[in-house]
């Protein structure tokens, strides 16, 4: 396998720059995409994080049943097992 195929492609949706293909229904993940956005444009990502990631979650969890995790950060990596149709890597400018 080379390096290349390695590399999981990100696509643009919604303003976002989505881990291809996301295991997530379109309509969430446009959800998801824009509570991010707005608390990103309301909140001040370094002193405000932990709150960010907080409200992005009571809003999953509200709208498409418990139980969410959120990561936020700049630069780590992610393994999680997870539900069917309930997970999604992206990223914002």
């Amino acid at each position: 396998m080379t390096e290349e195929s390695k590399v999981k492609p990100y696509k643009p949706f919604k303003g976002a720059q989505v881990n291809w293909p996301p295991d997530m229904p379109d309509h969430m993940l446009e959800s998801v995409i824009n509570i991010a956005k707005d608390q990103l444009a309301q909140h001040e990502f370094e002193q405000e994080g932990v709150e960010i990631a907080k409200n992005i979650k009571q809003h999953m969890d509200t709208n498409f049943e418990p139980y969410w995790h959120v990561f936020l950060g700049k630069n780590f990596g992610c393994q999680a097992v997870h539900e069917q149709n309930r997970f999604v890597y992206f990223t914002l400018e």
